[in-house]
């Protein structure tokens, strides 16, 4: 008859600074042999007291500071913070000022998610993919320069609008690129989507359940993976997206379970060509007149009131809730971002995974220590 046989619980704490994690954090983990048992997350390494910064600023220098909010994806603090202030103060951007946001939402979204998809493949080893994935995304992050001078720190929405028209030869850039990506996403399906190596490590993996989902509050790719159709562009519309035509993916656990690793990778290498969509009808659809309903000058006043701005960024629901007292300096700004519902799940999460599974976890939730410990 054999015995089991007996591990005492062993206890390990990762970070805050490892080279498996996606930022400044700490994990304390009790480990039975070789399977996680329980953990502890533990932020605040990287406070950098950005809300509370804005508020010692007059209104059109809080823009910058709502730009390093999530420095992959930049262009999400900024619009969510506009378009709170564009509610109290009653501004409303020009068509082409919100079409010029729309391209570089999607930009955006498409640029965060390939950098994603090279996180995922660097956990798993998968080399060959990250330097496929990482030449593309350098094409996203030149429309950016052409556009805003920036490739990464844009700080380029502004109140009621944006900071410059289109520069020329903008827009045809944005639909040679879009058909390019095209061709390169089913590069990425034949490579990595389905390969063997990939779907032992990720397939069944890390499986968050709708239920663990709707506790914690968890949106975007991760809760829609889980199998949560919830999408800001289409439930609370903005900038015109009730007007545009597109799809919101949904998880089915192809080749695990709904809501594994490999429904989240899968969910937003599905979710790019949905924003290749968007870009080529607004690109081919923009707009004549202003790219700005006023000049926002450093004396800028915000009316007494209070404003919720809200977007879907690359993680999820990113929203702004803003209180003005009438004076040129904001009352109060406070950001909900997506990190923090994923960052409440994970102990949950890693609970009964092998320690070797820990890396290509925490890259599948795509996790942005930079706004949740703002």
């Amino acid at each position: 008859m054999l015995e089991r046989l007996r591990t005492d619980l062993t206890y390990w704490e990762i970070g805050p600074y490892h080279g498996a994690l996606p930022g400044p954090m700490r994990l304390k983990l009790r480990i039975d042999g070789e399977i996680i048992v329980s953990g502890e997350l533990e932020t605040g390494f990287l406070h950098r007291g950005l809300e509370k910064a804005m508020e010692l600023h007059p209104w059109p220098a809080t823009i910058t500071y709502a730009d390093h909010l999530d420095p992959e994806a930049a262009v999400f603090g900024e619009l969510a913070l506009c378009l709170a202030v564009e509610e109290i103060s009653g501004l409303e951007a020009p068509p082409r000022a919100q079409a010029i946001r729309v391209l570089l939402s999607e930009l955006t979204r498409i640029s965060a998610h390939l950098g994603y998809i090279a996180r995922v493949g660097r956990a798993t080893g998968a080399e060959t993919l990250i330097h496929y994935v990482l030449r593309d995304r350098e094409r996203i992050l030149d429309l950016f320069e052409l556009l805003t001078g920036a490739r990464y720190s844009l700080n380029f929405v502004r109140f009621g609008g944006v900071a410059a028209d289109v520069t020329e030869g903008f827009i045809e850039r944005v639909l040679e690129v879009s058909e390019l990506m095209r061709v390169r996403l089913k590069e990425y399906n034949d490579l990595f989507t389905f390969n063997h190596a990939f779907l032992l490590r990720a397939a069944g993996m890390g499986v968050i359940e709708m239920g663990l989902a709707f506790r914690h509050g968890l949106t975007g790719p991760n809760a829609r993976a889980a199998g949560i159709s919830f999408d800001v562009r289409k439930a609370h519309p903005y900038l015109g997206f009730e007007a545009l035509d597109f799809e919101v993916p949904l998880g089915h656990g192809e080749a695990g379970r709904q809501g594994d690793a490999h429904d989240r990778f899968l969910l937003r290498l599905r979710e790019i060509p949905q924003s290749l969509e968007i870009l080529k009808h607004v690109a081919e659809n923009v707009p004549s007149g202003e790219y700005a309903c006023m000049k926002i000058e450093r004396e800028f006043e915000v009316p007494r009131g209070e404003g919720y701005g809200r977007v879907e960024s690359s993680r999820g629901l990113l929203a702004c809730h803003v209180v003005s007292d009438s004076g040129r300096f904001p009352a109060r700004i406070q950001f909900r971002v997506p990190t923090t519902a994923t960052l409440a799940l994970l102990p949950e999460v890693i609970a009964g995974l092998p320690i070797a599974d820990l890396p290509v976890l925490l890259a599948s939730l795509d996790l942005s220590l930079a706004e949740a410990d703002r």
